[in-house]
């Protein structure tokens, strides 16, 4: 079955204003999200992203660079990832469309190996 990843996004400061309970709550949510899909076998993992280790590397005329990151010129980041297994980038869509991170940021949603590289 093909597999898609979503790239849980979030803008600086989305989760800003939670009071312990709502974060907890909102916890809860997400990890009941990935419960369901996992009982229905169609997670293949997740996992979220650190925000305070990280390094963006570029190669610029030859030039090997590197920078702190993950955000250093970033409005929005990516805080985490999911991978599942649906029938088609439609099906993906409307799983990914359940997710509770929906109401903090987008959720980027695109096919594993549509470049000729399996993952």
């Amino acid at each position: 079955m093909p597999r898609y990843v979503g790239f849980i996004r979030n803008a600086e400061g989305s989760h800003d204003g939670l009071s312990p309970d709502e974060a907890q709550r909102t916890l809860e949510a997400y990890l009941a999200w990935s419960d369901d899909l996992e009982k229905e076998g169609r997670l293949v993992i997740s996992s979220g992203l650190s925000y305070s280790q990280g390094r963006v590397v570029r190669l610029t005329d030859g030039v090997l660079a590197s920078a702190d990151g993950p955000h250093t010129e970033a409005t929005e980041v990516v805080g985490g990832f999911i991978v599942i297994e649906a029938d088609d980038l439609d099906q993906a869509e409307k799983v990914f469309a359940t997710h509770p991170h929906l109401r903090f940021g987008p959720i980027e949603v695109r096919k594993l190996g549509e470049n000729g590289c399996e993952a």
